[in-house]
Order: structure tokens, then C-alpha cells, then sequence
């Protein structure tokens, strides 16, 4: 039996709990045989838990397999965070003042707050120079806007990639 990465097509070794590639974890990889075929392996909705072919409900918790009979509730997200509406409420309102990246760094993705706390600091530092000449000083709100309507969406992003992930 072999596995490959979804992150990456990648194999991943058996017996290895990630990807050394891109690191997904080993659990979500595809099972394929020695010959490369993919083989399907349904999934309990409920908990996750491998299903026999012919499983009229899942060993592990006891929930129906027959499609017909699925609650679509649980196939929604979980519910937003407090931490989640922090993130959101500082990329809404410092983000009005343009300083940017704070709700990524409550988020955790410290890459992305990187990101948006560079352009902060580049928007204060040129501020003054677009400030000389109505036409450039048009072009910097726009730019400020722009980079706002960034941040909070990137935002809104990390939150449902959490949310449905």
C-alpha cells in the first residue's frame, strides 16, 4: 500500500505521520496499491472513521451512511471564535487608521501579519512624500483603500479556511 500527499502528489512512506514535502498530514493522503490505482475508502460524515464498502452505519459512531438520510448541519463549519471576531473587529478598525496585519497576527498566521505590517510601515513612510500633490495624494487613498480591502479579506479568508477545513 502506498500513500500520496494531497497537498503535493507527493508519496508519502508509510508508517510517516506528514509530508516531508509540503506538510499535510499523512491521515488526509490518498491510499493507492503497488500499481498506482487509487483506491476510494469512504468516510463516516460524522467522525471521519474509514467505512466498510457494504457499512450500513459507522463502526465507530454508529451514524447511517445511507446519503439520504445525512443531516446537512453537520456538514457546516464549526462556529466562529472569540478569537476569530478579535481578529476581524483589528483588521476592521485599525485597519480604518491603516495600520495593517494586526488581525493576522491574532489569526496566527505570522507570514501574512509580516506581509501586511511591511506595507503599514512602507504607507507611513511615503505618506508624507504623496501628501505634496492633490493627483498623488488621490493615488495613496486609493492605494491605503486598496490595501485595507486586502487585509480584511485575507482575514475573512483565514477565518473560513479554519471554519471548513
Amino acid at each position: 500500500m502506498r500513500y500520496v500527499c494531497t497537498g503535493c502528489g507527493n508519496e508519502i512512506p508509510e508508517g510517516q505521520e506528514f509530508c516531508y514535502v509540503c506538510g499535510t498530514w499523512a491521515d488526509k493522503a490518498l491510499k493507492a496499491n503497488d500499481e498506482g490505482t487509487v483506491i476510494f475508502i469512504p468516510k463516516c460524515v460524522y467522525c471521519g472513521e474509514d467505512l466498510p464498502v457494504d457499512a450500513v452505519v459507522c463502526p465507530k459512531c454508529g451514524a447511517r451512511t445511507d446519503r439520504s438520510h445525512i443531516d446537512i448541519t453537520a456538514a457546516r463549519g464549526r462556529k466562529m471564535t472569540s478569537r476569530d471576531y478579535l481578529a476581524l473587529l483589528l483588521a476592521l478598525v485599525l485597519g480604518f487608521f491603516n495600520i495593517f496585519g494586526i488581525g493576522q497576527l491574532v489569526q496566527g498566521r505570522w507570514g501574512k501579519a509580516f506581509v501586511f505590517i511591511c506595507i503599514t510601515l512602507m504607507l507611513w513612510y511615503l505618506a508624507p512624500s504623496f501628501a505634496e500633490s492633490t493627483n498623488a495624494h488621490v493615488v495613496l487613498v486609493v492605494m491605503q483603500f486598496a490595501i485595507f480591502l486586502l487585509s480584511v479579506f485575507d482575514v475573512f479568508r483565514g477565518i473560513a479556511a479554519r471554519r471548513f477545513s
